[in-house]
């Protein structure tokens, strides 16, 4: 079989020092040793393509760390999103597809909004996300973007206890640039 793993893509490294993420922003443990998965998320601003973007915010955090997130979110809220993923996203089929037409080539694979199907020209606000290991990008459900329509109509789903634990950790991990806070107000969606 062949392998599902590259170099991480630029679009997928630090935008401040061009290098890889090297510290999970929770636990700090050293993610370039390569024995420890993790998820990249970076919120972009993009102007037409991800050839000109601002970033609102950017981080990598292990995969430990992302499952005991998920115990912030209530259970109402986390029912809610598991309804929304089901009507609304097919993580196997997305997959297939994009094995089938762009094997390897993260950028195809974050072109197109995972939900909606807008493309990155088509809009003001978005998350892309990778899975990694070390210094490689693993195909799996990931790599993939969501617009940032669908995830204010996500945001909409969660309960006000979570909305606080979400802005609990934006306010002590996640830094964005002022003018962009107001987009930040319901922290990052590190669990989709």
């Amino acid at each position: 079989m062949t392998s599902r793993i590259v170099d991480i893509p630029k679009i997928f490294r630090c935008d401040f020092t061009g290098a890889y993420f090297d510290k999970c922003i929770k636990c700090e443990s050293d993610l370039m040793r390569g024995d420890r998965p993790y998820i990249i998320e970076k919120a972009l601003k993009p102007y037409g393509s991800y050839d000109s973007y601002s970033t609102l915010f950017e981080y990598a955090m292990c995969m430990n760390c992302a499952e005991s997130m998920k115990t912030m979110m209530s259970k109402d809220s986390m029912a809610k999103l598991m309804e929304f993923f089901a009507q609304n996203m097919d993580l196997n089929k997305h997959r297939h597809q994009m094995n089938e037409a762009y094997p390897l080539q993260a950028y195809k694979w974050i072109e197109n909004c995972i939900v909606s199907g807008k493309a990155v020209s088509e809009v003001s606000e978005c998350q892309i996300y990778a899975a990694c290991v070390g210094d490689q990008l693993v195909f799996s459900e990931f790599p993939y973007m969501v617009a940032g329509s669908v995830l204010d109509q996500m945001v909409e789903l969660l309960s006000a206890e979570t909305k606080d634990e979400l802005d609990g950790f934006k306010d002590e991990y996640v830094d964005g640039p002022s003018e962009f806070q107001d987009l930040l107000q319901s922290g990052p969606k590190v669990f989709i």
